[in-house]
């Protein structure tokens, strides 16, 4: 999985952190140029992409994106 937060966009709602079930999403240590407290990906690897901060975001600040693996390459 990969999520991805625009931190140009997020307004540090908290709604995605409040969201996720496995706790992949906290509030930054930092700020944005808005000033504005964003929220960030912590602990990817626990994401089960049920996509709960995506659908939440007002602004549509997030989005998860599901990897996909490249075929084997077939042997003949």
């Amino acid at each position: 999985m990969k999520v991805y937060i625009d931190d140009t966009i997020c307004k540090g709602c908290g709604i995605c952190i409040h969201n996720c079930p496995k706790k992949v999403i906290r509030f930054s240590s930092v700020q944005n140029r808005k000033g504005f407290t964003t929220a960030e990906v912590f602990q990817i690897e626990n994401c089960i992409g049920c996509k709960l901060c995506e659908i939440g975001c007002p602004d549509f600040a997030i989005y998860v994106i599901k990897e996909t693996l490249e075929p084997a390459e077939v042997k003949e």
